[in-house]
């Protein structure tokens, strides 16, 4: 009864805020047949490969041999089993305009579930309270970056959000843009090099690997992750940068024969295969944002205790209280098993705040130990 007095207290300041920040609502999507698919040609090619991935790579690892760590477990096997069956279905048919239209429609169906702030569409006429956090924290990012520039995607996906004159942008833009300059900022301790390789584990839909591959210094932007969530990235960053510069590699030849930190490339390789890129020196940064918490302690300590040996600094944004989501507790950015040579050099409130209040930002870079 509280919560359903608190949503209609919220309804009337949703629209005052709104009216106060002058936005409106957009929606672009979503579509109905192929013709309204932008680049169609591309597309077929981005599925060709998503299907050839899935045939090789089963989206839970059942016909992959991979270390007990790798295995996807905690949250995300549960998430896997209950909100991927869509997503597997249509890759299972093999019907290419099929899994076009599911892709092309990712802002509007259950694909990106598990990987978006605030709300779904969906709940967005119900769910005031959650609506009314996006716009405090839009308010903030506005403060303290003067306006809305920046965070606009040039991604021609299909999206819904809020509009401020000529500025679109969704509920996941104004995370991925305060990451992407918490990452930029953190790579100026870096003086002694002009090009960047960074390692993400946990990509989600590769909101963060679009804006971070835009910059002229970053060389190559690898994301480790979970099939189904994999599949998601590279069909969204393939719709914007091609195939020739977005690569996903499924076996174990074919990330020794392509896996190249020194192209000006994003890699999307699926977690069974850690062991294979861990072995690659040349990356300067690892980061995750909110998913380390979601898997189980000894998946964690494996992926800190195996990390390739020249990266130099570590950022984790992750839940600090302890929260039980279903049958699975996740583990709090505090207990992380932090290599011993690396040093605690800066932490706060993840921002933005009023959708991550739980969780907490940490920027440890490597010591002389």
């Amino acid at each position: 009864m509280i919560k359903v007095l608190l949503n209609f207290i919220n309804f009337f300041r949703v629209k005052n805020k709104l009216r106060k920040l002058k936005l409106k609502f957009y929606s672009e999507g979503p579509i109905n047949n192929l013709g309204e698919v932008s680049d169609l040609d591309l597309k077929k090619r981005i599925v060709r490969e998503i299907i050839k991935f899935n045939k090789s790579c089963d989206l839970s690892y059942k016909n992959i041999s991979t270390n007990e760590n790798l295995k996807i477990s905690g949250l995300w096997k549960e998430l896997l089993v209950r909100y991927k069956k869509e997503q597997l279905e249509a890759y299972n048919t093999g019907d290419i305009n099929k899994i076009i239209l599911l892709h092309e429609n990712m802002f509007y169906n259950p694909l990106i579930e598990g990987l978006w702030n605030y709300t779904h569409l969906n709940d967005l006429g119900k769910n005031y309270s959650s609506l009314i956090l996006f716009l405090k924290d839009l308010y903030l990012y506005r403060i303290i970056f003067r306006d809305y520039s920046g965070l606009s995607s040039s991604n021609k996906i299909k999206k819904w959000g809020y509009q401020h004159g000529n500025d679109k942008f969704h509920f996941l833009d104004i995370s991925s843009k305060i990451q992407k300059n918490l990452i930029s900022n953190s790579l100026n301790l870096l003086n002694d090099k002009k090009k960047f390789n960074i390692l993400e584990i946990g990509g989600g839909f590769g909101s963060l690997a679009e804006r971070m591959f835009e910059e002229e210094r970053i060389n190559s932007y690898t994301i480790v992750d979970i099939p189904s969530t994999l599949l998601i990235a590279y069909y969204y960053l393939c719709s914007k940068f091609g195939t020739n510069t977005v690569e996903i590699l499924h076996t174990s030849d074919s990330i020794e024969s392509k896996f190249n930190t020194k192209s000006k490339k994003i890699y999307l390789i699926p977690s069974c295969f850690f062991d294979k890129v861990k072995n690659y020196q040349d990356f300067d940064l690892l980061c995750n944002f909110a998913s380390f918490s979601e898997m189980s302690f000894e998946t964690i300590k494996y992926y800190l205790d195996n990390l390739p040996s020249q990266i130099k600094i570590i950022i984790s944004s992750n839940s600090n209280i302890p929260s039980k989501i279903d049958i699975y507790e996740e583990v709090i950015n505090d207990e992380f098993p932090i290599p011993k040579n690396f040093v605690l050099s800066f932490s706060t409130v993840q921002i933005p705040f009023h959708s991550n209040w739980r969780y907490k930002t940490k920027i440890y870079t490597k010591g002389n130990g």
